[in-house]
C-alpha cells in the first residue's frame, strides 16, 4: 500500500476508487440463515460506478436553473451589494465539473463568484476581496468610516454563518477562531480581517473575510464537512457516463464483483463477524443478518476479497482474505467515513495515560489469538491526537504500528487502534499482515466479472 492517509483503512488493497454499482441485496441473494428472500434495505455494492459524467448543454442548463436561486438566497441573506435575484442574463461565466456529485461555479457580470458543491453553496468571493483574481480598488468613501475591531469582525463572521442557515457548531465557529489580516495591493486600502475556524482533525472548517470599513462579507468558504453536506439535487436531466477522463479506467480494467460470488461470500463473512464479536464481547446483537446490515461494499483485491460491512447501528467491520481484520464503533473519532461530527459527542476527561491505553489494545488483540509472528508492536507507535486545543477536551489516542517494506512504499504489517481515554473503550481495532495475503474463502465461482 502506498503511503497515503486515506488508504490507511484499506491496507494494501488495489482500489478503483471511482464508480460504484449499487444493487439492492434482495435482488441477488437470499436472507442469511433463512430460506426467505430478504426485504431489508441493505445495499450491496459490487463494483465500479464511474464518478465522471459528460457535461452536455442540457445538463449544464439544468444545473444553472438549480443553483442560481440558491446563489440568490445567499445574496439576500447576507445583504450583498447589488441585485438579489440572479437570472441567467446576469451570468458571465458558468462552469460545471464533470463529476456525478454536482459541483459548479458562476462568475456574474458584476464580478461576484459563487460555487456549489455537496448539496450547498460552499463559497462566495466579492470582487472587492483581496483573494479575488484581480481585486477591485476600494471605494475611497469607505476609508473615512470607523473601522471594526477584530472582535467585532469575528461577530460579523459568526452572524453571517447563522444567516446562511448554518449552525455555528456544525463548522466549530462557537470555538476560538484564528484571525489574521489581508492587505490589498492598492494604496490606502483597508486591511481585511480573515476569520478561520478549524475542526478537531486539523482541517479548516470555515474561512471568512470581513471588510472592517463596510462591515461586508467579502469571501466565505466552507469545507465539505459531513455536517454541511446535503443530498444531491433531483435533476430531470441525467448526465451520461464518461470514462474518457477516468484515470482508473485507463490503467485498471473494470472488475465488477460476480453476484453469485457475493451471494456465497456474505454468509461466510457474517459467520466470521459473529465469531469476532463474540471473541471481543462487542455490544452487537447476534447472529448477524441482513436486517442488521445497512450496506456491504466488496472489492476484488487480487482475486481475494476486501469487504466493508456497515451495520444499521453504526458499527463497521472489515473482512479481508478469509478473516475479519477490524472494526470501528459508532463513536470512533479518527474515521475516513462520512458522518455528522459535533464536538459534544467526543468531549471528555483524560482518565488513561498512554501506557494504559496501549495495554488495552494489547489485551484485546490477545483475545483474537493471532499468531505472535504476525503482530508487530515491539516498537513505539505513531500516536495521533485531536488537533490544536481540541486535544485538551477530546481524550482519544489513535495508535499506528506500521511495518514497511525496504523501499518504504508498501505496508507489510499493521496494527492500528483508537482508545477512548475517558471511558476506557477501544473504539476501533485493525490488524493485517502479509502472512494473510492471497488467502481466499472456499468459493467455487470467480470473484469478478471480467
Amino acid at each position: 500500500m502506498k503511503k497515503r492517509a486515506k488508504q490507511r483503512r484499506l491496507f494494501g488493497i488495489t482500489v478503483c476508487a471511482a464508480m460504484v454499482l449499487e444493487i439492492w441485496f434482495q435482488t441477488v441473494a437470499v436472507a442469511i440463515a433463512s430460506d426467505k428472500k430478504t426485504t431489508s434495505g441493505m445495499v450491496l455494492d459490487l463494483g465500479r460506478l464511474n464518478d465522471n459524467v459528460k457535461v452536455t448543454a442540457e445538463y449544464s442548463n439544468a444545473i444553472v436553473q438549480m443553483v442560481l436561486p440558491q446563489f440568490s438566497e445567499v445574496e439576500k441573506r447576507l445583504n450583498l451589494p447589488g441585485k438579489h435575484e440572479i437570472i441567467p442574463s446576469d451570468v458571465l461565466q458558468f462552469h460545471v465539473l464533470p463529476f456525478r456529485n454536482v459541483s459548479s461555479s458562476v462568475r456574474l457580470k458584476d464580478g461576484k463568484v459563487f460555487s456549489y458543491a455537496f448539496g450547498f453553496v460552499d463559497a462566495y468571493t466579492s470582487p472587492q476581496s483581496p483573494t479575488y483574481s484581480r481585486p477591485h480598488p476600494d471605494n475611497p468613501v469607505t476609508l473615512s468610516q470607523k473601522l471594526m475591531t477584530q472582535d467585532e469582525a469575528v461577530q460579523v463572521a459568526r452572524d453571517a454563518i447563522s444567516k446562511l442557515g448554518i449552525s455555528l457548531a456544525d463548522v466549530f465557529a462557537d470555538e476560538q477562531p484564528i484571525v489574521t489580516t489581508y492587505k490589498k495591493p492598492f494604496a490606502n486600502s483597508v486591511a481585511r480581517f480573515r476569520v478561520q475556524w478549524m475542526e478537531p482533525h486539523g482541517q479548516q472548517a470555515a474561512d471568512i473575510i470581513v471588510n472592517p470599513a463596510t462591515k461586508e462579507i467579502e469571501r466565505f468558504y466552507f469545507s465539505p464537512l459531513t455536517n454541511l453536506r446535503r443530498p444531491p439535487p433531483n435533476l430531470e436531466v441525467v448526465a451520461p457516463n464518461d470514462d474518457s477522463h477516468d484515470l482508473f479506467s485507463l490503467q485498471i480494467p473494470p472488475q465488477e464483483i460476480n453476484p453469485e460470488y457475493a451471494r456465497k461470500l456474505i454468509p461466510i463473512m457474517f459467520k466470521a463477524v459473529d465469531d469476532y464479536v463474540e471473541e471481543l464481547n462487542l455490544p452487537i446483537a447476534l447472529p448477524l443478518t441482513t436486517n442488521n446490515v445497512a450496506r456491504i461494499k466488496i472489492h476484488n483485491n487480487g482475486d481475494w476479497p476486501h469487504s466493508e460491512i456497515w451495520l444499521t447501528n453504526g458499527w463497521k467491520f472489515i473482512y479481508r482474505h478469509t478473516m475479519v481484520n477490524g472494526y470501528y464503533s459508532p463513536d470512533v473519532f479518527n474515521s475516513t467515513d462520512y458522518h455528522p461530527f459535533h464536538l459534544q459527542d467526543f468531549e471528555g476527561k483524560w482518565n488513561l495515560n498512554e501506557e494504559q491505553a496501549i495495554g488495552l489494545v494489547t489485551q484485546q488483540l490477545a483475545k483474537l489469538h493471532y499468531s505472535s509472528n504476525n503482530i508487530h508492536m515491539d516498537f513505539a507507535p505513531n500516536v495521533i491526537f485531536a488537533a490544536g486545543h481540541f486535544k485538551e477536551i477530546i481524550p482519544r489516542y489513535f495508535f499506528e504500528w506500521d511495518v514497511w517494506n525496504a523501499a518504504h512504499d508498501d505496508l507489510q504489517s499493521k496494527v492500528e487502534a483508537e482508545v477512548n481515554a475517558d471511558t476506557g473503550e477501544l473504539e476501533s481495532l485493525y490488524h493485517d499482515d502479509k502472512a494473510y495475503w492471497n488467502n481466499r474463502p472456499p468459493i467455487d465461482v470467480p470473484i469478478s466479472i471480467k
